[in-house]
């Protein structure tokens, strides 16, 4: 699926204005997947930009002209955020700061700085660049919202060059709190589950868990 030209200068839009700041920010979600090539059933119809709670102020204040609502805490049984949302034209745009997901005792915090942002892929649309959500994270992300459609396409288009997505894979792991069940749904997505793959062995330990007996 090729970006219409109208979702790529919402893109931009979004890149000069934010660009401004010295601060992190992602776009993921359904554009992300798009620009990673990703297969996707319908073109984007809203921009999503991920950052830390602590940039939302200053996100804000660029896109200020644009508002819809300010920035307000938005919690449910699965969800916590800051989101606020703003018209560009044609689409609309949310900002999503400090987020956290929770599934079945688990627990996924998105750390923009720390963790997603040194792997962000990058994507440069006539002379502006957009930094993406890695597709580990909107692996993780789906599984643990039950989004089969969107997990199994980001798993596919992992596979092909598996090794550039591990280094991250193996720090959210690490720094996360997910279910056994989600745990191992990850490994075998991303076919680690296979019989001899060392990669398997390795965050079985990272995981704690025992090896399994061949």
């Amino acid at each position: 699926m090729q970006i219409t030209s109208e979702l790529q200068h919402a893109l931009q839009q979004v890149s000069k204005t934010l660009s401004q700041a010295e601060t992190c920010w992602l776009v993921g979600g359904s554009c992300g997947l798009l620009l990673q090539n990703v297969h996707l059933d319908a073109m984007p119809s809203d921009i999503d930009v991920y950052t830390d709670q602590v940039h939302v102020a200053e996100l804000h204040r660029l896109m200020k002209s644009r508002t819809i609502d300010e920035p307000a805490l938005s919690e449910t049984e699965r969800y916590h955020s800051i989101l606020s949302h703003y018209k560009l034209e044609g689409y609309m745009m949310e900002l999503v700061g400090g987020f956290k997901v929770r599934s079945e005792g688990g627990c996924y915090e998105v750390l923009v700085d720390e963790q997603l942002y040194p792997h962000a892929a990058k994507v440069n649309l006539q002379g502006t660049d957009l930094p993406l959500m890695p597709l580990g994270h909107e692996l993780v992300f789906n599984v643990l919202r039950e989004r089969s459609d969107r997990y199994l396409a980001i798993a596919q288009a992992m596979r092909l060059d598996l090794p550039a997505h591990m280094p991250l894979m193996r720090q959210i792991l690490d720094s996360s709190n997910f279910s056994d069940k989600h745990s191992r749904q990850i490994l075998s997505l991303l076919e680690l589950d296979k019989a001899g793959n060392k990669e398997f062995s390795s965050l079985q330990a990272l995981l704690g868990e025992e090896p399994q007996q061949k």
